[in-house]
């Protein structure tokens, strides 16, 4: 079996264990039980397949960890002789350390005649609201902002949602607070834009971008569409 036909089956099989018999946890559940002796394609296959992707996982785990125990002696010789050639000094990375970047609230170009503003809104939310996961938007943000019921958070006719600023970040910083020069907490970074894939290697700073979560909303959320706004009486909030 090949070409179209096997690329046929592959697809009836996934979508069999994603949509047919095994999306019940009954049917998940009888695996576990007696089980007969007769040979039943949609109760063996699954299992047949099951125990081979534990064993391939098992085996690219292992491989993953003989390539890491030389490449990190390799990565700390690069590392060195990069900040020799270029008489620099890099920060650490923010894996099982702390650090600081900096950066500012800035949009890019990713290609011509494009430009990605710093900021978004409740308002683009609805722009690309479809109704389905993942643009799924809740209706009661959709009522907060149609009445401008905003309270101490909005900006202009809307509530800023997410800005992307110059900050350079990789694995492990998601999460980590964004701060302004004043030391307040203004974001939260979760992602890093699409152009800026190759940061681990490379840092461009016209197309490197963070993804951060702004303060407001978060906030907004907690108290308007929460109902949660007494655990903002808890909190020291500047500005607005």
């Amino acid at each position: 079996m090949s070409g179209a036909q096997r690329r046929a089956a592959e697809a009836a099989f996934a979508e069999n264990i994603a949509e047919g018999n095994y999306w019940k946890a009954e049917t998940v559940a009888a695996l576990y039980g007696p089980q007969t002796m007769d040979f039943r394609p949609e109760r063996d296959n699954v299992r047949a397949f099951a125990a081979a992707l534990a064993k391939a996982k098992a085996e690219a785990n292992l491989r993953a960890s003989e390539f890491a125990s030389k490449i990190d002696r390799l990565r700390l010789l690069y590392m060195q002789g990069m900040a020799e050639m270029k008489g620099k000094r890099p920060y650490p990375d923010a894996n099982s350390s702390l650090r600081f970047s900096y950066g500012n609230i800035k949009g890019y170009s990713p290609r011509e005649a494009e430009y990605r503003s710093p900021f978004t809104t409740i308002k683009g939310m609805i722009e690309k609201d479809t109704g389905v996961n993942p643009f799924d938007m809740p209706q009661k943000l959709k009522d907060l902002q149609a009445a401008k019921d905003f309270g101490r958070f909005g900006s202009g006719d809307s509530v800023v949602v997410n800005f992307i600023s110059t900050n350079d970040i990789i694995g492990g910083n998601s999460g980590s607070p964004v701060l302004n020069g004043n030391g307040e907490q203004v974001g939260l970074v979760f992602d890093g834009n699409y152009e800026g894939l190759g940061n681990d290697f490379y840092y461009d700073p016209d197309m490197n971008r963070s993804i951060s979560v702004d303060i407001r909303f978060v906030l907004f959320v907690t108290e308007k569409f929460g109902n949660a706004g007494w655990i903002l009486n808890e909190l020291k909030l500047v500005g607005k």
